[in-house]
């Protein structure tokens, strides 16, 4: 099964799980049970390569790490799309990338994990009220590496008061 191509049949697929490169956790809940109707991408793209200076080793180890992650998932029997950044390189940002899995693969929910950065969360969540206006719905979940879940956070932490 070829996992790195775009043009990868995924015809049962209804539900788009996207994994970015900080969310790498094989432990996850959403890898508990394999759904035939789930289709989960792994992208490396520009965006976050690019979006503030980083080491080229970092960005290696990311790329190489979501490669891993990939193969490991196809593997347990969970189906994949895994893009590499010269398979990712025409889309100016994830949310086209997203468009175009979305309608290829005739999606009808999309989920994601939070983002850990202010600057991704607000695009997610501005992403998901388009996809809400075209009826895909759309759920966020903890990613599952803190301490607190995400929802949370707002009770334990006043905004603007550093501790």
């Amino acid at each position: 099964k070829d996992h790195n191509s775009m043009n990868t049949n995924h015809p049962n697929s209804k539900t788009l799980r996207l994994i970015r490169g900080d969310q790498l956790n094989a432990d996850h809940s959403w890898f508990k049970a394999k759904d035939d109707d789930v289709l989960y991408i792994i992208a490396e793209m520009r965006q976050e390569a690019t979006y503030t200076k980083h080491h080229i080793q970092k960005i290696c180890a990311f790329f190489s790490a979501m490669a891993q992650l990939a193969v490991a998932l196809t593997k347990a029997g969970h189906q994949v799309l895994h893009l590499t950044l010269d398979e990712t390189n025409q889309y100016k940002n994830i949310e086209s990338l997203l468009d175009d899995v979305i309608k290829q693969h005739k999606i009808s929910n999309f989920e994601h994990q939070y983002p850990d950065e202010y600057r991704l969360h607000k695009q997610l969540e501005n992403y998901t009220q388009t996809l809400n206006a075209r009826s895909i719905t759309s759920t966020a979940y903890d990613s599952e590496h803190f301490l607190l879940p995400f929802t949370d956070i707002k009770q334990h932490f006043k905004q603007g008061k550093h501790q």
